[in-house]
C-alpha cells in the first residue's frame, strides 16, 4: 500500500515538473517573439528619385527631319545660358545631349496674343536657302508658351564685335571685314525687299555673324509681330524722319524707311559709335567739317588710312540718309553702290 502511494506522489512531481517546464517554454517563446528588433542599417544611401514633368505641346512649324530630332519638352528642360532680351522674348543658348548649340527664343505673351502669330511664323518659317537670313527652325507651344529655335553662331551679333567690351580679348574689326559685312547687310535687307516684305527697323544686333565674318540677318519676322510705335520707341535714332517727325499722322513703316535706317547702320560700321548714344548723322557732318572725311572712321581700325573706300562708304550711307523717301536709292541699287566702292 506504501509502495502505490509512494508511486502516486512521484507521478503527481512528474506531472507538476512537466507542467512548470512548458510554462517557462511557452514564456520564453513569447518573450522572444513579442520583443521588438532594431536593425542598423550602415553605408545608407539617399534615394534620388528624377521626376520627368511633361506639358501639353503643339508644332507651329518644322521640317519632318527637325520635328523627329527635337522633342520639345526635352529642349525645354536643358540647361539654358541667358543670351539677351529683345521685342520678341528672351533669347538663350543651349547645348544638346550631341554637343552641338542652338539658340531658343523664348517668345513674350504680348507677342503671341495677337492672332496673326502662327500665320506669321509659320511663312517666315518657310523662307529658306538664303544664306544672308539667319533661319528659324523650329515653333512650338509648350505648356502655352511659345519658343523658336534658331542656329547658333559663336562669333554672336555685330552690335558685339563693334561695341564689345575693352580689353585684351577685344579686337576691333579691321576695315575690309567692316566693308564685307555692310555689303552682306545690304544683301540681306534686298532679299526681305524682293519679297515685298520690310525689316521696320534695322540694326547690329540683328546681325549675327559667322566664322567666315559674313552676316545673317536675324528677327526679320519682327514688324508683322510687333506693333511699328512700339519698334519706332525702342529704337531711337534709327528711325526714318518720317516716323518721329509727328504723331498726328499714322507712323508705317516702308522700304524707304528701311533703307533710313540701313544708311545708319553704315555710319555705325564706319564710325565704331552706337546710334542710341550718339545723333550719327550730325556726328559725321561735324566730323566733316572739323576734320574732312577721313577724321568720320572709327580711330581704333586699321586699314582704312590710305583706302579711298572709306569715303564712298560715307557718301552712300549719305544717300541713304536722304530726308525726302523718294530721293532714296532702292537697296539693290545700295548694293551695287557698296560693290563699286569696295572694287
Amino acid at each position: 500500500m506504501k509502495n502505490i502511494d509512494h508511486a502516486w506522489q512521484f507521478f503527481l512531481l512528474l506531472i507538476m515538473f512537466l507542467i512548470c517546464t512548458l510554462h517557462r517554454a511557452i514564456t520564453f517563446i513569447s518573450t522572444k517573439l513579442t520583443k521588438p528588433t532594431t536593425t542598423q542599417i550602415t553605408n545608407q544611401t539617399p534615394i534620388s528619385l528624377q521626376v520627368k514633368i511633361t506639358l501639353p505641346t503643339k508644332i507651329i512649324f518644322g521640317d519632318h527631319e527637325t520635328i523627329t530630332a527635337f522633342n520639345p519638352s526635352d529642349l525645354i528642360q536643358l540647361p539654358k545660358n541667358r543670351l539677351g532680351e529683345g521685342s520678341l522674348g528672351t533669347l538663350y543658348k543651349v547645348v544638346l545631349d550631341s554637343g552641338s548649340i542652338i539658340t531658343i527664343r523664348k517668345i513674350c505673351k504680348n507677342v503671341t496674343h495677337g492672332g496673326n502669330f502662327e500665320h506669321w511664323v509659320k511663312f517666315f518659317g518657310g523662307l529658306r536657302g538664303n544664306r544672308w537670313l539667319l533661319p528659324l527652325r523650329f515653333g512650338f507651344w509648350y505648356g502655352g508658351e511659345a519658343f523658336i529655335i534658331h542656329d547658333y553662331l559663336c562669333l554672336g551679333s555685330l552690335e558685339e564685335l563693334l561695341h564689345g567690351s575693352e580689353g585684351v580679348q577685344f579686337t576691333p574689326l579691321n576695315w575690309e571685314i567692316r566693308q564685307q559685312i555692310a555689303l552682306g547687310a545690304a544683301k540681306a535687307v534686298a532679299s526681305i525687299h524682293s519679297r515685298g516684305l520690310l525689316c521696320g527697323v534695322i540694326k547690329s544686333s540683328n546681325f549675327l555673324i559667322q566664322s567666315d565674318f559674313s552676316p545673317r540677318l536675324s528677327s526679320y519676322e519682327t514688324p508683322y509681330l510687333i506693333s511699328a510705335s512700339t519698334i519706332i520707341r525702342r529704337n531711337c535714332g534709327r528711325m526714318a524722319p518720317e516716323l518721329t517727325r509727328t504723331r498726328s499722322i499714322s507712323k508705317s513703316f516702308s522700304q524707304a524707311s528701311d533703307v533710313y535706317s540701313f544708311g545708319i547702320l553704315m555710319l555705325e560700321i564706319i564710325t565704331g559709335k552706337k546710334p542710341s548714344v550718339t545723333n550719327l548723322g550730325q556726328y559725321v557732318m561735324e566730323k566733316k567739317k572739323r576734320e574732312g572725311l577721313k577724321g568720320v572712321p572709327d580711330r581704333r581700325m586699321s586699314g582704312v588710312e590710305e583706302n579711298v573706300s572709306a569715303s564712298g562708304m560715307i557718301r552712300i550711307a549719305e544717300v541713304c540718309l536722304l530726308s525726302d523717301p523718294k530721293k532714296r536709292p532702292s537697296m539693290g541699287t545700295v548694293v551695287e553702290m557698296i560693290q563699286a566702292a569696295i572694287h
